[in-house]
């Protein structure tokens, strides 16, 4: 599941709490602002005079939009990060993979573990936390362009608790 895929199945509410998040990240306000600005194709100066609540419409619009992919992969990474970090730290210690607290600590494509590794780790973090944060968290690893984890889109794939609801309707 790509990221706009992803925030088309989250509430606006949810959709909020992750743009605040990731907004506590210096450069995210700023590439926000102007994503949603070209991909909107609305000036500045109009922007700024609509109500807060429109803006915040046309934020969840783009971070929905296919074009937007990008950006929607660097908002949820950030706020995931700030969020989840115990949840993101025992999935790469489960998967044997090197980290520093919540950052994976290699460059370039990161390898796939074996199978029953990358089970464990999925396993792991599906018993110590709810399984839509988990899910989520999963389908934004797995959307990384150094992530081509087969097993791990198996595993999204087959299992029912790692299915993120749509909830966009509320």
């Amino acid at each position: 599941m790509k990221p706009h895929e992803l925030f088309r199945r989250l509430s606006s509410a949810e959709t909020a709490a992750v743009v605040r998040e990731a907004c506590e990240d210096e450069g995210v306000p700023d590439r926000l602002a102007a994503t949603v600005l070209s991909v909107q194709n609305i000036s500045l100066s109009r922007f700024g005079r609509l109500p807060e609540e429109t803006r915040r419409a046309y934020v969840r619009r783009t971070l929905r939009d296919r074009r937007a992919s990008d950006l929607g992969l660097y908002v949820l990474s950030s706020a995931l990060v700030r969020r989840h970090t115990e949840m993101i730290e025992a999935f790469l210690e489960a998967a044997g993979l090197p980290h520093d607290g919540a950052q994976v600590s290699l460059e370039g494509e990161i390898p796939e573990p074996a199978e029953t590794s990358v089970n464990a780790a999925v396993d792991a973090i599906l018993a110590r936390f709810p399984a839509r944060d988990a899910a989520i968290y999963l389908h934004a690893f797995a959307a990384q362009p150094d992530v081509g984890w087969r097993s791990l889109e198996a595993r999204l794939a087959s299992d029912g608790r790692l299915q993120v609801e749509d909830r966009s309707a509320s």
